[in-house]
């Protein structure tokens, strides 16, 4: 059978949807092939769009055992797919994070997420929203692989001055400038040699 090509425009909450598809296969499937799936379960479950609801069609054993016997068996297994939600205190920053998730380099399997939405919260628990959002604004600029309370504190965070001390040593004195804590010998007078 001959491939055809067709070119779609789709909304963005649609090419979400497939990117969060896609991103759940860890790299086995593309948009592409996620949205040839779709299809392939549509012809396999009889959908029809207009004298059909989508909902009984998709529905059931037999719709179910049709769609299994219709996909080659050449086809690699694919892990259910897992809702990737965020936690209400995430919520606000939900566009941002999505956006993130489509740029990330490297896994965006559910581990990855779990990992992702655990950092985020570790940092704004201790550092505050907008620490949390200049992250996720850094991350997606920089195409990062992740976020991490760690990373930000050893990168990003900013220095104090008992941080600066601790890595550097004891201060120094500047020249010229008398130090009341450094050791002067003693005078011959205090010594008794005069």
């Amino acid at each position: 059978m001959a491939s055809q090509q067709l070119n779609i425009r789709i909304s963005e909450e649609e090419h979400q949807h497939l990117e969060d598809l896609a991103s759940q296969t860890e790299g086995i499937l593309t948009k592409q092939a996620v949205a040839r799936l779709l299809i392939k379960h549509a012809i396999a479950t009889g959908w029809q769009p207009l004298t059909s609801d989508p909902m009984t069609q998709t529905m059931g054993e037999p719709a179910a055992r049709r769609a299994s016997n219709t996909l080659s068996s050449s086809s690699k297994i694919i892990k259910p797919i897992v809702s990737m939600s965020l936690s209400a205190e995430l919520e606000p920053e939900a566009e941002l994070i999505r956006e993130f998730w489509r740029l990330k380099k490297g896994s965006k399997g559910e581990t990855a997420w779990k990992l992702l939405t655990g950092e985020l919260l570790k940092i704004r628990s201790k550092h505050g929203n907008t620490v949390m959002r200049e992250q996720l604004e850094l991350a997606i600029n920089g195409k990062w692989q992740g976020i991490t309370l760690r990373n930000y504190e050893n990168f990003s965070a900013p220095k104090t001055a008992t941080t600066r001390q601790q890595e550097s040593g004891p201060a120094q004195p500047r020249r010229g400038v008398p130090n009341p804590n450094a050791w002067v010998p003693p005078t011959a007078a205090e010594l008794g040699l005069e």
